[in-house]
C-alpha cells in the first residue's frame, strides 16, 4: 500500500521496505522462533513489545498507509504480554498514532477513550474464552484419563474375580469329591476288609472288588491334586510360599526372608491353598503400594492353628481404610475356614498381615 499511495521516490521506498523487513525478523525471532518466551520470559518480551512500538512508529512517520497496521499491536500485545502488562501495552499502542495527528485533543479522547478500551475488552473476552477451552480441554484429558484407569481397574477386578472364581470352585469341587466319593470309597475299601473267613470263591471276589475300590480311591486322590493350584502340586505348602517369595523378590526387586516356625505338617488342600492365595495377594500389594525396602513372611505351624504373617517397612496407610477388593476377597476367603485376617498399619511406619487359620490336617 506504502508503494501504491505515497508519491516519494524510490530511495524513500527501499528505506520503508529495509526498515519493514527489519520489523519481519524483528517479529519472527521473538514470536515464531521461539514461541515459548511469550509465557516464561516477561521482561524479554516487553523488550519485543518496546521494539515492535518503535518499528510501527518509524513506519507510521514514513508513510500514512502503515497506519492501517497500527490495530495489529493491539492483537500482538495479548500476544506477547502476560497479566496486566498486556494493557499497559494496549494504552502504549496509542503512541505511533500521536506520532502522526499530533496531540491533537480529540485525536487523543477518540483513540484513548474509545479506541483502547474497546480493544482491551475485546481481547479480554479473547483471553478470557482460551482459558475456558485450556480448561474444558484439561478437563476432558483428566476424564479421559479416569475413563481409562476406570476401565483398567474394572478389568483387573472381573480377572481377580474370575480367578477367584475358578479357584473357590476347583476347591468346591475338591471338597465334594474328598467328602463324598473319596469317603465312601475309603468305607467300601473299609468294610471289604473287615469281612471275616468265607469261601475260597467269595474271597476271590472281595479281593478283586476290594483292589478296584483302593485303585479307584487312588484315581480319586489324584483327581483332587489335580484341581490343587500348580505350585502346590508338587511341594509342600512351606515350599510353595517360599517360591512365591522368591518370585515376587525376582519382579519388585525387593528384599524378602521367609522363615518357617513349628513343624511344617501336611494340611488340607483348602487350607493349603487359602494360605497360598495370602501371600501372593499380601505381597502383591506390598508391591504396587508399600514403597517397601523389606518384608518379612513368616508361616508358623502350631497345635492347632497355622498363622501367616508378612511385614513390610514400607508407607503404610490407614488400616481403617483398608477394604480393597483383593482384601476382601482374603478375608472371605479365610472366614470360609472359620480364620481371621488382622492388619496393622499406621502412615510411615509400615504394614504387618497376620492371617489365621485352623490346621485341618491332610485326608480329614
Amino acid at each position: 500500500m506504502s508503494l501504491v499511495v505515497d508519491a516519494a521516490g524510490w530511495a524513500h521506498h527501499l528505506v520503508t521496505l529495509a526498515v519493514a523487513a527489519g520489523f519481519a525478523g524483528w517479529h519472527w525471532w521473538f514470536v515464531v522462533a521461539h514461541p515459548q518466551w511469550c509465557e516464561r520470559r516477561t521482561w524479554t518480551m516487553v523488550g519485543y513489545f518496546a521494539g515492535v512500538l518503535a518499528f510501527a512508529a518509524v513506519l507510521v512517520t514514513r508513510s500514512d498507509a502503515f497506519q492501517v497496521f497500527v490495530p495489529a499491536c493491539y492483537v500482538l500485545a495479548f500476544v506477547a504480554l502476560p497479566g496486566w502488562w498486556t494493557y499497559i501495552g494496549v494504552l502504549a499502542v496509542n503512541l505511533p498514532v500521536l506520532l502522526v495527528t499530533g496531540m491533537d485533543l480529540g485525536s487523543v479522547l477518540i483513540n484513548i477513550g474509545v479506541v483502547t478500551p474497546l480493544a482491551a475488552l475485546f481481547g479480554t473476552m479473547v483471553r478470557a474464552m482460551e482459558r475456558e477451552a485450556i480448561r474444558r480441554r484439561e478437563t476432558n484429558s483428566e476424564l479421559v484419563a479416569m475413563a481409562a484407569e476406570n476401565t483398567r481397574l474394572q478389568e483387573l477386578l472381573v480377572a481377580k474375580a474370575k480367578d477367584a472364581g475358578v479357584a473357590h470352585e476347583r476347591a468346591r469341587l475338591a471338597r465334594e469329591i474328598h467328602d463324598t466319593v473319596a469317603q465312601g470309597l475309603t468305607g467300601i475299601v473299609t468294610q471289604l476288609e473287615a469281612i471275616g473267613e468265607v469261601s475260597a470263591q467269595a474271597r476271590g471276589r472281595l479281593d478283586t472288588a476290594r483292589n478296584l475300590a483302593r485303585t479307584s480311591l487312588d484315581e480319586v486322590r489324584r483327581s483332587i491334586d489335580a484341581l490343587r493350584p500348580g505350585p502346590l502340586l508338587q511341594a509342600r505348602l512351606c515350599d510353595a510360599v517360599r517360591e512365591a517369595v522368591s518370585a515376587w523378590t525376582d519382579q519388585y526387586e525387593v528384599s524378602a526372608r521367609f522363615s518357617v516356625t513349628g513343624e511344617p505338617v501336611p494340611a488340607h488342600s483348602e487350607v493349603e491353598v487359602t494360605l497360598l492365595r495370602a501371600t501372593q495377594e499380601t505381597l502383591s500389594n506390598v508391591g504396587r503400594h508399600a514403597e517397601a525396602r523389606r518384608v518379612d513372611v513368616t508361616l508358623s505351624y502350631m497345635e492347632d492353628l497355622i498363622v501367616l504373617d508378612v511385614r513390610d517397612d514400607g508407607i503404610g496407610f490407614n488400616a481403617a481404610s483398608a477394604g480393597g477388593f483383593g482384601l476382601t476377597a482374603l478375608r472371605q476367603r479365610v472366614a470360609a475356614l472359620a480364620g481371621t485376617v488382622e492388619v496393622e498399619s499406621s502412615p510411615a511406619a509400615g504394614t504387618a498381615v497376620s492371617v489365621t487359620v485352623p490346621s485341618i490336617r491332610a485326608g480329614t
